[in-house]
């Protein structure tokens, strides 16, 4: 081009025209990619800061249509670890930061999703030649990353909205006593870590049951403390969603269940997006996620462990095994979770238990009425045992795990 040539200026509207189509291209590696990021770079060279800010506000504008369509920031992010390379994430999370400027009020427990990941306010605006350059990126890999982004989250498929929209006025939430306390969740939480850290298992299993004890005995002492005549049962059930490690997701999604029907809660799975939801009261939510979460690391070392003692000729490698071994794994420890949570009631003195039964039942119809909600339409598939040896190690590995607790109910 002649230096007396001039550059045609091209709408905000043509380029916007090639984003969709240039970002599906692109995070599905599909074989048009090359050219769709070429007929952006001409644009680029004419206009670079005209391309950001079209690509920013088309990034911003998927954000939000991701949150209308169920998704949370956490959700987002853990799909995103699954599907995407690493070095995309840091992109991610500036976006989702600069789409919440444009909100004052957001759901405290929106909030706490945010900083888990650790985006705090003021936030920072989406700036993709400065993000690039902090990330010392050239060019065409910062459109790269950022049409990638984009085709991911344009991809998303619809989610039950757990939590109100950013930017919807906050509601008092209603909330009852049975909330634990930090210092409660600080201490299951430190068996837990222990149970999931340490290479003896007898040591496993002393940390597993002693904060199963724990969660147990919490939780109904917190139901006869709200069982008080003078007090008005609030509603506080609501939903959580615990992203699994894939493979093996329908077992996975087994063990989270039993945790749940233990502890008074409900479970759908989508083992296309590797998620299960759970639906109980909040204290109840927070005991069940703890033990799921640490539950599945245990399930996962001991099929490592089971299969180095089992077979010759690498039979405890195959898949078959291992899906086998974490269903009667699942199955095994939600019987016995459930026999400790039918132990742990029964222990309460009988004075107590004519109060404590309404208390159960109204927060199992509310728990009930919120999952019915969400979820008007679900089926119950069944799977079937593939691998004898995989299941009889599975239930051997479940039995050692000492989660059976009997402990007194304090008046």
């Amino acid at each position: 081009m002649g230096s007396g040539d001039k550059l045609v200026r091209v709408s905000d509207s043509e380029i916007l025209h090639l984003l969709p189509s240039a970002a599906a291209a692109v995070v599905l590696n599909h074989e048009e990619a090359d050219a769709f990021l070429a007929r952006l770079g001409g644009y680029d060279e004419r206009d670079q800061s005209q391309v950001d800010r079209v690509l920013q506000e088309f990034l911003r504008k998927l954000v939000r249509s991701a949150w209308e369509r169920g998704w949370t920031p956490g959700d987002v992010v853990q799909h995103a670890r699954r599907r995407l390379e690493p070095g995309v994430e840091p992109l991610l999370l500036v976006v989702i930061a600069s789409e919440h400027r444009a909100y004052r009020e957001v759901d405290p427990r929106w909030l706490d999703q945010l900083l888990d990941l650790g985006i705090d306010a003021p936030y920072s605006e989406l700036q993709l030649t400065a993000w690039a350059s902090g990330q010392r990126l050239g060019r065409y890999l910062a459109l790269h990353t950022a049409l990638t982004v984009a085709g991911f989250l344009q991809s998303l498929p619809g989610l039950a909205r757990l939590f109100p929209l950013p930017g919807t006025p906050v509601q008092a939430r209603v909330a009852g006593t049975g909330v634990p306390n930090d210092k409660m969740l600080g201490r299951i939480r430190a068996l837990l870590a222990k149970a999931e850290a340490t290479d003896f298992p007898d040591e496993a299993e002393a940390l597993s049951g002693k904060a199963q004890e724990l969660m147990a005995k919490f939780s109904l002492d917190q139901a006869l403390v709200d069982a008080d005549p003078g007090l008005d049962l609030p509603d506080d059930s609501g939903a959580r969603r615990i992203w699994v490690e894939t493979p093996y997701v329908s077992a996975k999604a087994q063990l989270v269940g039993a945790v749940a029907s233990a502890n008074r809660c409900r479970t759908v799975s989508m083992e296309q997006l590797a998620v299960v939801t759970i639906v109980g009261a909040e204290l109840d939510l927070q005991l069940t996620e703890l033990l799921s979460t640490s539950l599945l690391v245990q399930a996962n070392r001991a099929m490592l462990a089971a299969g180095k003692h089992i077979g010759h000729r690498g039979e405890s490698r195959t898949r078959s095994f291992r899906q086998s071994f974490l269903m009667a794994y699942a199955q095994r420890i939600g019987e016995r979770l459930q026999k400790t949570t039918d132990a742990t009631q029964a222990a309460v003195p009988a004075a107590d238990a004519d109060r404590l039964l309404p208390v159960l039942t109204k927060r199992e119809a509310q728990v009930e009425a919120l999952f019915t909600k969400l979820f008007p339409d679900t089926v119950t598939r069944r799977t079937r045992i593939t691998n004898g040896a995989g299941w009889a190690a599975g239930l051997d590995a479940a039995d050692q795990a000492q989660l059976q607790a009997r402990p007194q109910v304090r008046r």
